[in-house]
């Protein structure tokens, strides 16, 4: 037992509030030593800091009892305090000096670095790796004066490195270095000056805020209680009640108006600017120093990761930064598999480059297009970012044509370079020049759409996938919003023009090798409703190979329910169910199909996408050069392109025999089930159990 001793006199202090405090004695209490780390004191003439200091078990044990005193402490106390041996004969001395420095003032670079946690750890870590794989492999996608940056970068302090790498993560704005919590504040202002500073031959790394030049983004940085404060030193009414938007609007606002003095002045462009700049540096003495990334070193970098990850991580959720450190800490889990990587996949520096500015340019296109077809202005502003890249595209068709003509995708040669096409400027171009197609559409210009369809059909290098689609919607363009002007027949009646060009374009399609099945039977349903319009005879309809107007009939079955209706409620249509609670129309089918003693999930397209990845697992990640190239895949590069078969069609008709001849799936799914439960596959849904995916894969016909 370890006993605290203490002078049984009390002694009084002066207190703060007024009047004097007694400091007393109080009766010792036993307190468990294991469920309570140990607290280190230190006293200074002005304050008591108590800091937790960490126990191990590989530490002598205790006593069970342990004497403590409650000490009730002032702002002066005394100076020397001296725990001494009780009944153990372990000697425990603590010494407390009032000239001991607090321990947050030294090593604080070490102990910041030392203190993080491991997920933050792992941001530097993986970035480190990024950084050291991209180098040794692709060097030759970057500058002298890149390179000369990224070994710079290379050579940093711990702190340091870390420090950008957690601000690269975020959006780039400006941030508070009073406000980033990734070590102490004087560490990091070291951190941000140095990262600032420019090294000879490369760029800096951190903007400080005297590069702030705007407004709107030094408002911005402004808490509410800030702003509000800001609003009435410049007389703006009703500033409480108002939000922080309306707020960073007004305070804009009142640098644009002019003052009497203003009139005076001979050049009031100027003075506006004044202005501006007067607010700017208003807020910044309320902020604090401010950092930025470096915009062309920040480019730089995001080139970088995109080479390694083979996408561009730094737009929308496709973060896969962040997936690779849940993955290094045990959060996420990917499949194992071998990594092949290639260093051939980009073809030069110039290539990189402008595919990552078309991405960037697809996934603006990809965000107007998610706004309402009534918001015109945004759906314009998407058709302009089309006509600016027109003219480069028409440019790639002409450059497309000089060239030989394209092999037929199952060639092996095609199986083996197609996919890779999904990594140069062409393919991003297509993707723009595609979405340029359906702003048209939403803009209601028909004609300009039907162009753009044309243009892509003229092609057969990029997007071979989607000319299905371009052809469904090419043929009811020509059947609903267009009218041709010139007669191909001189025997069709002008009302019927439309139609003819509508059939030719099925025809086309029916002749297209790239269309695929699903595409067929949409394209022959069209073409036998356009021949029955024109009352074609049988001798005049066409007749292709490829024809597919019906599919194999299925049994139907129909239920019916009461529905509930409510003009309150928005969404998906609500049923009465069985036991009195509303439903979705899948839980009420599901509910007459157990009453006929039948057993279902609802799983769209989950349940055969599932079986899939269960049964091709290790087909889809065969270690095919180039194919898996970080281990923070789930799928392989070639998986959404016509090459995926073409590549693997041995391996994948071999087991698809096995399949069908052995019944192998009942050994397969089980083991890569147990296996791989958990790990990030494409189209693997591991909310369906085993027992479901192997009962619907039994009665489900051995004909695969």
């Amino acid at each position: 037992m370890v006993e605290e001793i203490l002078p049984e006199t009390s002694t009084t202090y002066p207190h703060p509030s007024g009047g004097n405090k007694r400091v007393r004695r109080k009766q010792t209490k036993q307190i468990d030593f294991l469920s309570q780390p140990v607290k280190s004191v230190t006293a200074t003439n002005d304050m008591v800091e108590m800091y937790e200091l960490p126990r191990t078990r590989s530490q002598p044990e205790p006593p069970q009892a342990v004497s403590e005193s409650i000490i009730e402490y002032l702002p002066t106390i005394p100076t020397d305090i001296v725990e001494s041996k009780a009944a153990t004969t372990k000697e425990i001395t603590v010494a407390y000096n009032s000239t001991m420095s607090s321990p947050k003032k030294t090593n604080g670079r070490n102990r910041a670095d030392q203190a993080q946690m491991p997920e933050r750890q792992s941001y530097l870590e993986i970035f480190d790796r990024i950084l050291q794989t991209v180098m040794q492999s692709e060097k030759h996608l970057f500058s002298e004066v890149e390179q000369q940056t990224l070994e710079t970068f290379s050579k940093l302090d711990h702190h340091s490195r870390h420090l950008y790498t957690r601000i690269f993560m975020r959006k780039q704005a400006w941030l508070r270095i009073s406000g980033l919590n990734y070590g102490e504040q004087v560490v990091m202002e070291q951190s941000c000056k140095l990262l600032s500073a420019q090294a000879p031959g490369s760029q800096p790394f951190l903007i400080t805020g005297e590069k702030l030049d705007s407004c709107k983004d030094a408002v911005s940085l402004l808490l509410l209680p800030e702003l509000k404060t800001m609003a009435r030193a410049r007389g703006i009414k009703q500033a409480n009640s108002k939000t922080k938007e309306a707020l960073c609007v007004d305070i804009i606002k009142s640098t644009k108006q002019r003052t009497v003095t203003s009139f005076f002045r001979k050049n009031t462009s100027d003075s506006a600017q004044h202005r501006q700049t007067e607010l700017i540096q208003q807020i910044l003495k309320t902020t604090g120093p401010l950092v930025h990334l470096h915009p062309e070193t920040a480019d730089l970098f995001e080139r970088v990761h995109m080479i390694f990850f083979r996408s561009a991580t730094h737009l929308g959720d496709n973060n896969t930064m962040r997936d690779a450190v849940l993955a290094n800490i045990g959060q996420k889990r990917f499949p194992k598999y071998q990594v092949v990587r290639s260093s051939d996949l980009f073809a030069s520096r110039d290539d990189v480059v402008r595919y990552k500015a078309l991405v960037e340019v697809g996934y603006a296109m990809e965000v107007l297009l998610t706004y309402s077809v009534k918001e015109i202005e945004q759906h314009q502003q998407g058709w302009n970012l089309y006509l600016e890249h027109r003219q480069e595209w028409h440019g790639l068709l002409k450059s497309l044509k000089q060239q030989p003509a394209a092999k037929d995708c199952g060639t092996e040669q095609m199986s083996l370079d197609y996919w890779r096409r999904h990594f140069t400027p062409g393919w991003a171009l297509a993707r723009i020049v595609e979405r340029g197609a359906r702003f048209a559409a939403n803009l209601k210009q028909f004609a300009d759409e039907r162009d753009v369809l044309e243009s892509l059909l003229s092609q057969d290098s990029y997007c071979l996938h989607k000319r299905g689609g371009w052809y469904e919607r090419l043929v009811l363009l020509y059947t609903t919003h267009l009218k041709p002007k010139q007669l191909k027949s001189k025997a069709a009646d002008l009302g019927q023009q439309h139609l003819y060009q509508a059939r030719d374009t099925c025809i086309r399609a029916l002749n297209d090798v790239h269309v695929n099945r699903i595409s067929l039977h949409a394209i022959s349903r069209q073409l036998h409703a356009i021949e029955n319009k024109l009352d074609l005879s049988a001798d005049q309809q066409a007749n292709h190979s490829r024809l597919c107007v019906e599919w194999q009939p299925v049994q139907e079955r129909v239920f019916y329910g009461m529905r509930i209706n409510s003009t309150m409620r928005r969404g998906p249509s609500m049923w009465d169910g069985p036991d009195g609670v509303p439903c979705s129309v899948e839980q009420l089918a599901l509910w007459r199909y157990r009453d006929l003693g039948f057993t279902g999930v609802h799983s769209e397209n989950a349940m055969i996408t599932t079986l899939f990845g269960l049964l091709f697992w290790d087909i889809i990640f065969y270690p095919l050069p180039g194919m898996l190239d970080t281990e923070y895949q789930s799928q392989p590069l070639d998986m959404n392109s016509e090459s995926f078969y073409f590549s693997r069609h041995t391996i994948i008709e071999q087991r698809l025999a096995e399949i069908s001849d052995t019944n192998c799936y009942e050994q397969i799914i089980p083991e890569i089930y147990a296996r791989e439960h958990g790990s990030e596959c494409i189209g693997i849904s591991w909310d369906l159990s085993c027992e479901q995916l192997q009962t619907v894969a039994k009665v489900s016909t051995h004909k695969v």
